[in-house]
């Protein structure tokens, strides 16, 4: 069972501020997010104007720790669109620190006759739903609705 979640799932090591390294990135999740590069840092495969959303993101996820969901609306490369949605997670290393985020993601269909994403978008305007997932240690009340930042 858990075999066939994998082309849709990504692994990323945290390893200091702004270095994320791409672990593992399946099939389906590459052409979907447009990151087949493993061991390349996820903040070099972004816009400027993402990296400190994007920081700021890593720094809740890691330091609450707790979950979230997001909707990122891709576009690619012939100009189609389509919501990509994550479920991403926290994960411990051996000694219990977290250090790892596992990503489960999809597009909503159809998907596949659409093309490859055009990386060029990894934008913030992009990010359309953003909320947090109490895991057991809380998780903050600030979201993305409809692409509006809410407090």
């Amino acid at each position: 069972m858990l075999g066939a979640l994998l082309p849709q799932t990504a692994l990323f090591h945290y390893e200091a501020k702004r270095k994320l390294t791409i672990q593992f990135t399946g099939t389906e999740m590459e052409r979907l997010s447009g990151m087949a590069d493993t061991g390349a840092n996820y903040y070099d495969l972004i816009a400027g104007d993402l990296k400190p959303l994007m920081h700021q993101y890593h720094q809740t996820i890691f330091g609450t720790p707790c979950g979230a969901y997001v909707g990122d609306v891709i576009t690619t490369r012939s100009g189609a669109t389509y919501l990509f949605e994550t479920m991403q997670f926290p994960l411990c290393d051996e000694n219990g620190n977290v250090r790892y985020l596992l990503a489960y993601g999809y597009g909503r269909n159809p998907t596949d006759e659409l093309g490859d994403r055009d990386v060029s978008d990894r934008t913030g305007g992009h990010i359309r739903e953003l909320h947090y997932m109490d895991l057991g240690a809380g998780a903050p009340a600030s979201c993305i609705i409809n692409f509006e930042f809410r407090p």
